[in-house]
């Protein structure tokens, strides 16, 4: 499969198949994913692979918890489907910290420009994005299916501490992988037109 090829079809799988997933081949998957471009080449990520259904089925029981207490209301499948896949990618932002970061903070009287850049901007974020998407292309690209979930963050606090991550590691996102049930026709996107303005 082309990347363009991969690009076009790969969708978000939320149906699997209870067969393995090998270990080796999610670590291949990840290996490749490595490639990345992140910030001043920070690789500023790292990812627990988690096939223990004891922990998935744990990590959902946190989340159908706290959607409870906060909603009063049982939590959708769409938050907590991920325990169904024989394979869980639990992806966590490392620190990133860029070369003009401290200069801002210690010479710019604008504040809010150094803000801007962390939190809005967020290149530290952006790096492990993009880390997130060559994963679920290169996943597709093996025959598996994947889903790019943050609605089961709702329980972050609770999760990360089951997962022993600590402050400053930041997880965001679980990405459940494994054969999907069957791959259906691609949602529709929208008109290049759309999203597109040319400067001249």
């Amino acid at each position: 499969m082309d990347v363009i090829e991969a690009v076009k079809t790969r969708k978000s799988i939320r149906n699997f198949e209870q067969e393995d997933v090998d270990l080796n081949l999610i670590k291949k998957i990840i290996e490749i994913s490595i490639n990345s471009p992140s910030g001043g080449n920070a690789q500023n990520w790292f990812t627990y692979i988690i096939k223990s259904k004891d922990v998935l089925n744990k990590m959902r029981g946190e989340v159908e918890t706290v959607y409870k207490n906060v909603t009063g209301k049982d939590a959708p499948s769409v938050y907590a489907f991920f325990n169904e896949a024989p394979v869980v990618l639990a992806v966590v932002e490392k620190p990133y910290v860029g070369s003009i970061d401290k200069i801002l903070e210690s010479n710019d009287k604008n504040k809010d420009r150094n803000f801007n850049r962390k939190f809005i901007v967020n290149p530290g974020l952006q790096g492990v994005s993009s880390f997130i998407a060559h994963i679920l292309l290169v996943a597709h690209n093996e025959g598996l299916g994947a889903c790019w979930m943050t609605g089961p963050l709702i329980a972050k606090p609770e999760i990360e501490n089951m997962l022993g991550i600590k402050s400053p590691d930041n997880l965001v996102a679980l990405i459940p992988v494994g054969k999907p049930v069957k791959r259906q026709s691609k949602s529709s996107r929208m008109n290049v037109e759309e999203v597109i303005e040319v400067i001249l």
